[in-house]
């Protein structure tokens, strides 16, 4: 069975570099070039492993981890310019399953990802975790595609539905309307930040209490928006 691979990193052309040599070797591999996209694909993709860089704008790879743990054990495998100790610490604390500092040889590379593949075999594929808010009144469950409002099925347009699975995986992070459109609608997607107001006040009617008053999706004036962690 082809072993799925997740690499995260917004270094595009090594991406496609990296990309190209290890389906080379048989994996199926995806990129994403930040941690909220890192994020989306870490639920619908479901890798077998990921490779996930340190340093990146908006999300960085330390906050990606720590939001990944609250729903996946999936293995994952740091890359990083930061060689102390310190930092090899904290990521391995943090949940990492191993930690490569750049620069790496491509046989180095390949030989952590065939170590930490070796060392998930045998391990049920593990279901992701629903996502439960405010008590377990609000539950969104990824692999169902199914949003719960105290126990009842709410009806999402598939729009609806990406945009709020993008702002529940960034729970307290606010995130542009830039960085919703390219997430939710895709990259080079062009249109107004209209488009993304209307379809937070679609998606606040569906499921707010007074969506006048929300209390899940809230507004950052000047900022963004953001999901709240209540």
């Amino acid at each position: 069975m082809t072993a799925k691979l997740l690499l995260v990193d917004d270094a595009q052309d090594a991406n496609v570099m990296l990309q190209r040599v290890l389906s080379q070797d048989g994996y199926e591999v995806r990129i994403a070039s930040n941690g909220i996209e890192g994020l989306r694909l870490a639920y619908d993709f479901r890798p077998d492993l990921i490779l996930l860089d340190v340093m990146m704008p908006g999300m960085d790879g330390w906050t990606m981890l720590q939001r990944l743990r609250e729903f996946s054990d999936v293995p994952v495998v740091m890359l990083t310019a930061l060689a102390s100790d310190e930092h090899l610490v904290d990521g391995l604390d943090g949940g990492a399953d191993d930690y490569l500092t750049k620069p790496f040889s491509m046989t180095e590379l390949k030989a952590r990802i065939r170590a930490v593949l070796r060392r998930s075999t045998g391990r049920p594929t593990p279901r992701p975790r629903s996502l439960r808010f405010d008590g377990g009144r609000l539950v969104i469950d990824p692999p169902s595609q199914q949003v719960l409002i105290g126990g009842q099925p709410v009806s999402l347009t598939p729009t609806e539905y990406r945009l709020l699975l993008c702002l529940a995986y960034n729970t307290g992070h606010v995130l542009t309307t830039d960085q919703i459109l390219e997430n939710v609608w895709g990259p080079g997607y062009e249109d107004s930040e209209a488009n993304v107001k209307l379809y937070i006040w679609y998606l606040r009617r569906k499921i707010e209490v007074d969506p006048r008053k929300p209390r899940y999706i809230l507004t950052k004036r000047g900022g963004g928006y953001y999901f709240d962690d209540i």
